[in-house]
């Protein structure tokens, strides 16, 4: 279960941060200084750019597509609550116990407040990634596998095309779901908390935003 989880946060992560380098990179795109500094490598922008759109697209369809052969957020889910027994207290009072020889003291007041989860909890989490599955699924996914996996759309119109519709700050809300969803569970299974319905954001934009301001040369 826990490569599993990490699993989720590597890929969930990942796509997080390119959004937030691409967005930040966008914004200085609209500053003629910040141009100007571009242009003395303008190629290696341009090929930054195209990578991390690559990135960002088949990110978002590895995550939120459903094919059941492949890695996904439903086929995690499914995993997650197969191996329940993974959650319940009994399965955390030994992970606390592994490599001690003597029980600590703090661990029965600790055990107390451990919260013992049900397919329910996870069908909650899940709910909040269901109302972005169907866009990410359907207009992200056909980008993602048209234009950058498999290069069926090759001719820049086209392309253009079927970018028209994508928004990123629709992309960050539906990530956001997914992050959540990993910080939840991973608190369950690692610390037995019972989850929190209010999603909260990754937390790494700032940190992206600056890397990606610094690497223009101009300070931010």
């Amino acid at each position: 279960m826990k490569k599993t989880l990490e699993t989720l946060r590597s890929e969930a992560e990942s796509t997080i941060r390119v959004l937030h380098a691409l967005k930040q990179f966008t914004v200085l795109r609209g500053s003629q200084e910040h141009v100007a500094k571009m242009n003395e490598n303008v190629y290696f922008w341009l090929l930054f750019q195209s990578s991390l759109f690559s990135k960002l697209f088949i990110g978002i369809r590895r995550l939120f597509e459903s094919d059941k052969g492949t890695f996904n957020f439903q086929r995690i889910l499914n995993t997650i609550k197969t191996n329940i027994s993974d959650f319940l207290p009994d399965a955390i009072e030994r992970r606390k116990m592994a490599g001690k020889t003597e029980r600590p003291e703090w661990l029965d007041k600790y055990m107390t407040n451990v919260h013992t989860p049900s397919e329910a909890d996870f069908d909650a989490l899940a709910r909040l990634v269901r109302p972005h599955r169907k866009r990410m699924a359907g207009l992200y996914t056909a980008v993602a596998s048209k234009v950058f996996a498999h290069a069926v759309h090759t001719d820049t119109s086209d392309i253009n095309n079927m970018f028209q519709g994508t928004n990123f700050e629709e992309i960050e809300e539906a990530l956001n779901t997914i992050w959540h969803f990993y910080e939840q569970v991973w608190q369950m299974y690692e610390n037995g908390r019972k989850p929190s319905l209010q999603v909260s954001s990754c937390p790494h934009d700032s940190e992206v935003r600056d890397c990606v301001t610094k690497q223009i040369g101009i300070k931010a």
